[in-house]
C-alpha cells in the first residue's frame, strides 16, 4: 500500500471515528472548514488579479496614468463582484463587511461601494423555529412563553439580528423584539478572522488598497455590536445625553440579554419614505436640517455619535409642533417647533469623542466654512498625525494632503471651500459633481487618498463613514446640493455647533486656569451652575479675562452671521 493511500485511509478514519463519537461537532467543523476555504479561494483569486493585472510592466510610469487607471477599474470591478458573491454565499459577518463598504462612498473605490449596495437589503432572515430554539437556549423560555402575541413577519432584517412586533405576556405591553440570528454564534470568530484575511491579503497584493482599518474596526465593534446588553447601556446614554431635545425619540429598552432585546415600540416609517412624508404634512427639507443639528450637537457637544445612521435605523412620525414663547425661550423650555419627530434605532455601534479630538474638528469645520487655508492645514495635521508634524505634504504635482482632506470632509471641490462668496454655502452645480467624481476615479488622486486614510485615527475614519451616510440619507431625501436653500442651512448649524464648541472650550480654559475645577465636561461654565453664588463668582472672573472679551466676540461675530444665514431660509437653529 503506497504512502499516499495510507495516508488517507487514516485521514478518513480520523473522520468517521470523530463523527461517530461527536456527530454535531464534527457538523460544526466541517462546516467550519468550508467556510474558510471559500474565503480563502475569494482571497487567493483576487490576489493573483491584482497582482497579475497591475504588474511592474503596467505601472503609470511605463504605460501612463490614463491606461493605468482603466485597468486598476476593470480589477476592482472584477474584485468587488468576488467579494459581493462571497458575502452573500457567506451571510452574517460578511453582509456586514458588504455594508460597511457600500456607506464609504467618499473614501473607497466607487467598483466597490456601488457594487456592494443591494447588500443594504438583502439580509436573510432566521425562521421562527430557529428563533424559538435561541429563546429556549438562552432564556429557558420560548415564544409562546413570553408573549400573548408575536408577529412571525420581521418588522426589519439586518446582517447581524431581526425585529419582530409582539405583546408581552406579563403586562399586555406592545414591544419591539430584537432578536440575534441565531447562527452567527456559531462562526462568528471564525468569519471576523476570514474578514480579516481577505483584507490584509488584498492589502499585501495592492498596498493602496486601505480596507485594513475597516477591519479592525469591524474586530473591535463586532463583539460589541453582538452583546445587546451593551446596546441598551448606548440608548441610555444617548436618551440621557439628549433628554431635553423633544425632536428626537430613543425608544426605551425595557429588558436585555446577550442575544435578545425588548424594547418599546415605535410606530413611524423609514426616513427615506417620501410617500409617508407627504401623506403626513412633512416636510423632507426640515427633516434633513433636523438631522444635521442632531448629528452636529452629537459629535460637537457629547462626543458620544451614533455611527450607523442608515435609513433602516432612522425613522420620521407625525408630531404636533409647539410654540416657543419670550417666556420659555429665557426658561430654556424644551419645546418641538417642527410637526414631526425622529426615531433613532439600533445603537449597537457608537464612537466616544475626546475633548481634544471635538476641538480640533470644530476648529477644522470651522476654517472650511471660513475657507482659511492656513487654518485647514493646522488642524488636519493636527488630526492626521497626533500633534507631532506640521509640513505640509504633497502625494503628487499639486495635490496637497490638507485640500484633499477638506475636500473628503465636506464633499466638496478645493476651489469652492476656498472660493470667494458663500463658499461652502455655494449651490454645488453637476460640473463640480463631475469632478469629484472623475478625480476620485484618477490614479494620482487614489493614491493620495491612500495616504491620509493611513494617517487618520480610527474616530475620524468612522466619522467620515458617518458623514457619508448622512449625505446619502439626504439624497433619499431628495435634498441635495443644487438646493441653496439647504445648503445654507448646512453651512447654519454646523457653523454655530463649531463656533460654540470652541467657545465653550475656551470658557473652561480661562476657568480652569483662574482655579475652577469642573466636576465634568457638562459642568464648564457658569451656565451649568444655574443663579448662584458660585455662577457669578464664575462671571465675575470671566469679565476679567481679555481672552474671554474676544472668544465672546468672536462667537457673536459668527453667531450672528449664522442666525443671517438662517434667517434667510427660515429655519431656527436655537431650541
Amino acid at each position: 500500500m503506497s504512502l499516499r493511500v495510507a495516508s488517507l485511509l487514516t485521514i478518513g478514519a480520523g473522520a468517521l471515528g470523530y463523527y461517530v463519537y461527536d456527530p454535531v461537532g464534527c457538523q460544526h467543523a466541517a462546516i467550519a472548514v468550508l467556510r474558510s476555504y471559500r474565503t480563502a479561494a475569494s482571497v487567493i483569486s483576487i490576489v493573483w488579479d491584482y497582482k497579475s493585472t497591475l504588474s511592474k510592466d503596467k505601472q503609470p510610469e511605463v504605460i501612463g496614468w490614463d491606461a493605468y487607471s482603466d485597468l486598476k477599474s476593470q480589477v476592482h470591478q472584477r474584485s468587488a463582484e468576488k467579494l459581493l458573491a462571497l458575502c452573500r454565499l457567506q451571510g452574517g459577518t460578511y453582509i456586514k463587511l458588504g455594508q460597511h463598504i457600500s456607506a464609504l462612498v467618499f473614501l473607497l473605490p466607487s467598483e466597490y461601494t456601488e457594487t456592494m449596495k443591494p447588500l443594504q437589503d438583502q439580509c436573510p432572515p432566521s425562521s421562527i423555529e430557529e428563533i424559538d430554539a435561541m429563546l429556549k437556549q438562552d432564556l429557558g423560555s420560548s415564544i409562546a412563553d413570553l408573549f400573548e402575541e408575536f408577529d412571525p413577519k420581521p418588522l426589519g432584517v439586518a446582517s447581524l439580528a431581526q425585529v419582530h412586533k409582539a405583546r408581552l405576556r406579563s403586562n399586555g405591553r406592545e414591544v419591539a423584539v430584537k432578536l440575534q440570528h441565531p447562527s452567527l454564534d456559531e462562526f462568528v470568530n471564525i468569519d471576523i478572522q476570514g474578514v480579516a484575511g481577505i483584507v490584509s491579503w488584498i492589502k499585501y497584493a495592492f498596498p493602496e488598497f486601505e480596507f485594513d482599518w475597516l477591519a479592525t474596526e469591524m474586530k473591535l465593534s463586532l463583539p460589541k455590536e453582538l452583546d445587546f446588553k451593551h446596546e441598551m447601556e448606548n440608548s441610555v446614554q444617548v436618551a440621557k445625553n439628549f433628554a431635553n431635545e423633544p425632536i428626537l425619540m430613543i425608544p426605551e429598552v425595557y429588558w436585555a440579554s446577550r442575544r435578545v432585546l425588548i424594547m418599546e415600540f415605535a410606530q413611524g416609517s423609514r426616513i427615506d419614505d417620501l410617500k409617508y412624508m407627504n401623506q403626513h404634512n412633512i416636510n423632507p427639507v426640515r427633516v434633513s436640517a433636523a438631522l444635521t443639528r442632531l448629528y452636529s450637537e452629537m459629535i460637537f457637544m457629547h462626543g458620544f455619535v451614533h455611527c450607523d445612521p442608515h435609513p433602516g435605523n432612522l425613522f420620521v412620525r407625525p408630531k404636533s409642533a409647539t410654540r416657543r414663547t419670550w417666556l420659555s425661550f429665557f426658561a430654556r423650555t424644551p419645546h418641538n417647533p417642527e410637526n414631526f419627530e425622529i426615531v433613532l434605532l439600533d445603537h449597537g455601534l457608537y464612537r466616544t469623542l475626546s475633548r481634544e479630538f471635538r476641538l480640533d474638528y470644530a476648529h477644522l469645520w470651522a476654517a472650511c466654512i471660513r475657507g482659511d487655508e492656513h487654518a485647514i492645514e493646522e488642524y488636519s495635521y493636527k488630526i492626521f498625525t497626533k500633534y507631532d508634524r506640521h509640513v505640509t505634504e504633497r502625494a503628487d504635482g499639486d495635490i496637497t494632503h490638507h485640500r484633499l482632506f477638506a475636500s473628503m470632509l465636506t464633499g466638496r471641490t478645493w476651489d469652492v471651500i476656498s472660493g470667494s462668496g458663500t463658499g461652502l454655502a455655494t449651490v454645488r452645480t453637476r460640473g463640480e459633481v463631475n469632478r469629484i467624481q472623475n478625480n476620485a476615479s484618477s490614479g494620482r488622486f487614489y493614491i493620495a487618498l491612500a495616504e491620509i486614510l493611513a494617517k487618520l485615527p480610527r474616530e475620524m475614519l468612522l466619522l467620515l463613514k458617518t458623514n457619508d451616510l448622512l449625505r446619502s440619507v439626504d439624497e433619499a431625501l431628495g435634498v441635495t446640493g443644487s438646493d441653496q436653500e439647504h445648503m445654507m442651512r448646512m453651512v447654519s448649524v454646523m457653523g454655530w455647533y463649531c463656533a460654540l464648541t470652541i467657545h465653550i472650550n475656551t470658557v473652561a480654559e480661562i476657568l480652569a486656569g483662574r482655579g475652577w475645577a469642573a466636576a465634568s465636561e457638562t459642568d464648564q461654565t457658569p451656565l451649568a451652575h444655574g443663579l448662584t453664588l458660585q455662577s457669578l463668582s464664575m462671571w465675575a472672573d470671566l469679565l476679567k479675562s481679555p481672552r474671554y472679551i474676544d472668544s465672546l466676540a468672536s462667537f457673536w461675530a459668527v453667531g450672528f452671521k449664522m442666525l443671517l444665514l438662517d434667517l434667510l431660509v427660515v429655519v431656527p437653529f436655537w431650541h
